[in-house]
């Protein structure tokens, strides 16, 4: 009766809108579902439909109307066949059963809520009936489910959560893992979210808190099954270990579960290990089941080390490690080694990595006595660090490499000591094994990238402190690194810019360079500018003084710097150039007059506008306290320093800066596969390693599906015994030696897979990708990472993926120039998918708080313009020295006497032109005299002084708010990207192939870790520095195929002092891959079994012979190249030309020259391509060039750009650029030059151009001609290519 009563009520008030309707739902559904069995159905009916929307305007729902908005996104089902019919014989539409859904209905066919659950397969449903279904979300019964489940957990705010009875508690687990199995991510979130606020958390510490011990071992284990184990796998789950947006929620849990000094996870786990142990003994659960246990287990134990700086100094945690190694011992074994049972073993290497760092910290106050050199090291290597004889190099000279800054500090350039490089030989690291190899490639690239910087800065740092001396605008090092100056800088603004998030920016003014001062017309200055691609967007700068100081920059607009006004929307402004009469500084006043110093009297507002200077918005490559300060006060110095811009030509910081902190994370968690084969520790070097298979291979029945390659034939591949490749060879277009490699890139965990020119190593590739997609779900694959070293190989290779029909592919960076591969784009397909809810929420709370914090910036900012004026200072005395404020600005004195004063005249400035000057021979008392005595009684010079100190204070407090309000702006922008990144990443679990470059790899560890690929593709592996390769490693990487060819190109490293070509560098051997240091390098410990192509279906016989001769002994040709045509209009395959016309040199005082050419080959090279194309049967794009010098490349490139349509590769594009930007500024220094002459470089698709490469940057492809400068006309006494 009260429930009818209720109901009554209910439905007027849902009928006069009196409260809200999620009140009025929560009220209904709870009454409903508690006195189901004296609730009428036709009045809980009318009012459920009524609060949820269903009835409205005559009994129709909103979707009958057309006036839903939601479309596919609606949370309420749009189809109504359901029906029911009532008592009094009305149809109406059938609330769901969320029992039914529970599988816990004990009404059956009697129950008033509909048991028709509609999906894609459900014979029953609408969609078995032609209806159209809502698949984008979830269906209603789930969103119902997950409304139940979090009103379980109780109400946010209640002083007590009442405990759950043994049943209520069952229930819930189970029901938040049936969840959190559905396929949509918004139930999966909010659970998440739900768990880790107050209520949640009680739960959570519920779960924990459970005695096991207290229990039969049956009840225990079913306390463990259904409540422990269901909570465990939630919170493991895969989408909420790599979700970017669930990160803090999901550090709250762990944290909670941690505990006070890790007491409740040690009570947790030692009653856990207990139970655990005796289940595994008797058996009274099957292996799988223990295995998902354990990995369970682990993964939480994992999670809580990872989230815990201080837990991995928990003694406990080394026992349980125990443990856990025999209860995975009892599980695991050839025959039952499930993937379960491999992610549990994968998580325990995981943590006893994490203890083994956490056991090397020491807990002493004091630093821990350091052996001596002698002791560690052989004669002749100075340690890092404290390890050093002499101690320490610099302020950035650490052991660790985790400690190390990427870019150079101050101490760091004006150190005249050499680095520390460790060399190929392991025994004089100062830390082994994987560490070791680690601190080796992170040590020799920074010093191949960053160590040009640095020599750079300090050449113009030398000039600048060097009396009578400045740096030239276009100079080298050493070591041959370019870089290019720009004088009498000044940083005219310091603004914060929000609308593109770019946050703290800086104006600087500069001097014109040379050239662009002889240009009177304001488009010439302008082409100049952009033909050079000088100061581009992202160009690493450096701004030095003469005090010796320097900050490292980036380019951030170029076309038209900032204003103060473009800063943040509704804050005032102070324009650039104009002064309030109160602002003075201290220097101005000195020299009798009053200005502005941080504002500049130039009208440049770009690099073009004005013939004598120009400007250009800035950023600060590091966001920290020091760079940020340094910028402050820069901008408001007020002595004369003198002020350059160092740029670094061709540097571009994203290509390598990822590397770097990408080593540094894994050196700080030591969590890299294939460590015993790429950094082991023994000292065998004739050990060939026994390579197995595959981890995810060894669970039990597992085979290859070999049928996607053999047109249909049953055919597998079962890594554990021996396969008869006939077999493969007959129903296959693979060759013996192909054949073969692809079995073992299959059957081995780390295959390498060694190619020349010709013999179809991206074809093996293609072949294997498609065998590996076939088994993905069985071996829980994810997405396979393919990993090249230039955009371009990287489209070429993805193409062939798809043209094998395979669609499921998305291709990372913004380098792809292929037009294929377009909307498989990550760019492309995120923009199309939408946030989930809880995302949502997490982007529109970031924007908030990011709003917030950058209109706090930006204020401090103004603020701190006018920190000089008199309503900052008075405020600064009233609240620091109010005896002071009281003189300065009361004018009416205790007995009542008003003091008249000049209104015109501010106080402060009154003050400060007033006093006598002290007389010759005496000095100003110190600070700490005048602050207590009277302002009247100070001499002119004790006033100045008195004033700068107050300017100082006040910016030193303005600046210290500044550093805590940019921190929390980075923060936030931190946390919305995450957001944003979140998007990208369930759009990356969706794909079966991923495609990036090394360097995108490294900028995107984070995300595709996130993903857990076991795969790992990597194409041109002879050609990628052994650093990034490693980078590419990520942690549940168990399948490396590393494809390339040692003996063509090696990585490109710009120190030629490391290089192995060097006798000097070969102890470094920087350019040795990791493909290489595995097959053949002699110092390598050990020896990978690898596979060699040996039938090559590119090359004519008589151009094979050449290589086969001197490089590839086993080399074969295929059938295919013996019936290659004869070259028309050519009586020869292969010429060798001798000629004795001198080659070119350029002027020695010129730097851009540096590089050869011969115009006469150029000559005969553009009649010879004339020849071959006017023969109409070649097309541009079967025709190559050839040359060793990338000068000689731009007089081609210049000579046939007016007949060809030409193509230069990427790496030739970046040398081209470095050359014309050199001849651009040296030659034209004295004279004004006509930029619309110079021929404009563009790249193009390769399949419609003409070839032209160096012989260094070249990969070789297939073509008709190849027209190759192998020699040179040389002096005697010197030696050419």
């Amino acid at each position: 009766m009260l429930a009818h009563l209720v109901h009554t009520y209910l439905l007027s008030a849902a009928q006069a809108k009196l409260f809200d309707s999620d009140i009025l739902r929560g009220v209904s559904l709870s009454i409903s579902f508690s006195h189901s069995s004296e609730l009428d159905n036709s009045a809980e009916y009318q009012v459920f439909h009524l609060i949820t929307g269903g009835y409205r305007d005559g009994q129709k729902f909103p979707f009958q109307q057309g006036k839903c908005t939601y479309g596919d996104r609606c949370q309420y089902s749009h189809d109504n066949t359901t029906i029911l019919t009532t008592r009094d014989g009305n149809s109406r539409n059938k609330a769901f059963c969320r029992n039914f859904v529970a599988g816990k209905c004990s009404y059956g066919s009697k129950c008033r809520f509909s048991h028709d659950i509609k999906s894609d397969h459900d014979g029953g449903s609408a969609a078995a009936q032609g209806k159209t279904i809502n698949t984008r979300r979830s269906a209603p019964p789930e969103n119902t489910e997950l409304l139940f489940w979090r009103r379980k957990l109780g109400r946010p705010g209640e002083k007590e959560t009442r405990p759950f009875f043994e049943g209520e508690l069952f229930d819930f687990c189970e029901t938040a893992l049936t969840l959190m199995c559905l396929r949509e991510s918004d139930p999966r979130h909010q659970i998440i979210m739900s768990l880790a606020d107050e209520t949640g958390l009680v739960r959570i510490r519920e779960v924990m808190e459970l005695q096991f011990g207290r229990h039969t071992l049956e009840k225990a284990t079913e306390l463990f099954t259904r409540a422990t184990l269901p909570i465990l796998q939630v919170i493991t789950h895969k989408e909420v270990l790599s979700s970017l947006v669930l990160e803090a929620s999901r550090g709250t849990i762990f944290n909670v579960m941690y505990g006070i000094q890790g007491r409740r996870a040690v009570a947790f786990y030692e009653g856990l290990i207990k139970l655990l142990q005796q289940i595994a003994a008797i058996g009274l659960v099957d292996k799988e089941t223990l295995s998902l246990s354990l990995s369970a287990s682990l993964t939480v134990l994992s999670q809580i080390i990872e989230c815990n700086q201080t837990a991995n100094l928990v003694e406990e945690f080394q026992g349980f490690l125990k443990d856990f190694t025999n209860l995975l011992n009892q599980v695991s074994s050839k025959s039952t080694n499930s993937l379960r049972a491999q992610d549990a073993a994968r998580q325990l290497t995981r943590i006893r990595n994490r203890l083994e760092i956490g056991a090397t910290i020491t807990t002493a106050t004091e630093d821990p006595v350091l052996p001596m050199a002698s002791l560690c090291f052989e004669i002749g290597v100075d340690g890092p660090g404290r390890l050093s004889a002499q101690g320490p190099r610099h302020d950035n000279d650490h052991e660790d490499i985790c400690k190390i800054q990427i870019m150079p500090t101050v101490g760091e350039i004006r150190s005249a000591r050499l680095e520390y490089l460790p060399t190929t030989d392991t025994t004089r690291f100062h830390v082994k094994g994987l560490k070791g190899l680690l601190d080796r490639q992170f040590r020799l690239l920074r010093e191949d990238t960053i160590g040009q910087l640095r020599d750079c800065v300090q050449c113009v740092l030398e000039a600048l402190i060097t009396p009578g001396s400045e740096p030239g605008v276009n100079q080298r090092t050493a070591h041959g690194t370019r870089y290019l100056v720009y004088t009498a800088v000044v940083l005219s603004d310091v603004l914060f810019e929000m609308k593109q998030n770019r946050g703290l920016q800086i104006v600087a003014d500069f001097n014109q360079p040379l050239p662009v001062r002889n240009m009177k017309r304001k488009e010439d200055r302008r082409r100049w500018w952009s033909e050079t691609k000088q100061l581009q967007v992202d160009s690493l700068l450096c701004l030095v003084d003469s005090n010796g100081r320097s900050v490292f920059l980036s380019v951030s607009q170029r076309e038209e710097v900032l204003t103060n006004t473009d800063s943040i929307d509704g804050l005032p402004g102070v324009p650039t150039g104009i002064q309030s009469s109160t602002d003075f500084s201290a220097q101005g006043l000195q020299n009798g007059q009053t200005d502005f110093h941080s504002t500049s009297n130039t009208m440049a507002r770009n690099l073009w506008n004005d013939q004598s200077r120009c400007a250009v918005t800035l950023q600060l490559v590091d966001l920290f306290t020091h760079g940020i300060s340094e910028i402050v006060g820069r901008s408001h110095s007020e002595t004369a320093v003198t002020q350059v811009l160092v740029e670094f030509p061709g540097v571009l910081l994203p290509s390598f800066r990822p590397t770097l902190e990408a080593l540094q994370a894994m050196s700080n968690n030591l969590n890299v596969p294939f460590v015993d084969m790429i950094a082991p520790t023994h000292s065998d070097h004739q050990n060939l390693v026994q390579v197995g298979p595959p981890a995810y291979a060894l669970q039990p029945s597992f085979t290859f599906d070999l049928r996607p390659i053999t047109r249909g034939h049953d055919l597998f591949l079962d890594p554990h015994k021996a396969f008869d490749i006939n077999n493969l060879l007959k129903y296959s277009s693979l060759d013996e030696a192909q054949g073969a490699a692809l079995v073992n890139a299959l059957g081995r965990n780390l295959a390498l897979i060694q190619g020349p020119p010709g013999t179809g190593k991206s074809y093996v590739a293609v072949q294997v990708v498609k065998v590996l997609l076939a088994r993905r779900e069985e071996a829980e694959m994810g997405p396979i990472i393919c990993v090249c070293y230039t955009n371009h190989a990287l489209d070429q290779f993805l193409e062939q993926i798809l043209s094998q029909g395979t669609k499921k592919i998305i291709r990372l960076g913004a380098g792809s120039k292929s037009k294929v591969l377009e909307p498989f784009n990550l760019r492309n397909i995120s923009q199309d998918t939408e946030d989930t809810k809880v995302g949502r929420q997490a982007v529109w709370q970031a924007r908030k708080v990011l709003e917030s914090a950058g209109k706090e910036v930006a204020s401090l900012l103004q603020d701190l313009k006018r920190s000089t004026t008199t309503n900052f200072i008075s405020r600064y005395l009233e609240g620091s020295y109010p005896h002071y404020a009281s003189e300065l600005f009361q004018t009416t004195d205790e007995d009542g006497f008003t003091t008249v004063q000049n209104e015109r005249r501010d106080p402060i400035e009154h003050w400060l032109f007033g006093g006598m000057s002290l007389r010759r021979g005496f000095q100003n008392r110190t600070l700490g005299e005048l602050y207590s005595r009277q302002l009247s009684t100070m001499k002119h010079e004790e006033r100045i002084a008195l004033h700068k100190s107050w300017i100082t204070d006040i910016r030193e407090s303005l600046t210290a708010e500044l550093n805590d309000a940019i921190d929390e702006f980075v923060k936030s922008r931190d946390d919305l990207n995450r957001c944003r990144r979140d998007r990208d990443l369930r759009c990356l679990e969706q794909a079966h192939l991923i495609g990036l470059t090394t360097s995108g790899l490294a900028r995107n560890a984070d995300l595709l870790r996130g993903l857990a690929p076991k795969v790992l593709i990597c194409e041109e592996a002879g050609e990628i520095l052994e650093a990034h390769t490693v980078t590419a490693f990520l942690p549940t990487i168990e399948h490396a195929i590393l494809i390339g060819d040692h003996e063509q190109l090696r990585p490109q490293i710009q120190n030629y002092d490391l290089s192995m070509e060097n006798p000097r560098g070969r102890k470094y051997s920087l350019d040795v891959s990791l493909f290489e240091r595995l097959i053949r390098h002699p110092d390598s410990n050990t020896r990978i079994p690898y596979d060699t192509l040996e039938v090559q279906r590119r090359m004519d016989p008589s151009i094979s012979r050449l290589i086969r001769n001197t490089v590839y002994p086993k080399l074969k040709d295929h059938e295919v190249v013996e019936d290659y045509p004869s070259v028309v209009g050519m009586r020869k395959r292969l010429f060798w030309l001798d000629h004795r016309v001198p080659e070119g040199h350029g002027d020695p005082s010129q730097l851009s020259s540096t590089s050869h050419w011969s115009d006469w080959e150029v000559e005969l090279v553009v009649a010879l391509v004339t020849h071959l194309v006017r023969q109409g049967t070649y097309k541009n794009e079967e025709i190559a060039i050839l040359t060793p010098y990338v000068r000689q490349l731009q007089k081609i490139r210049n000579a046939l750009g007016t007949v060809f349509d030409i193509v230069i590769g990427d790496r030739d594009v970046e040398e081209l650029e470095k050359q014309e930007n050199s001849k651009l500024t040296t030659e034209s220094m004295n004279t004004e030059i006509r930029l619309d002459t110079v021929p404009v470089m563009q790249k193009a698709a390769l399949s419609q151009r003409l070839r032209i490469a160096t012989i260094d940057n070249s990969r070789a492809r297939k073509r008709t001609s190849w027209l190759s400068r192998w020699f040179e006309a040389t002096r005697i006494d010197h030696a050419g290519f």
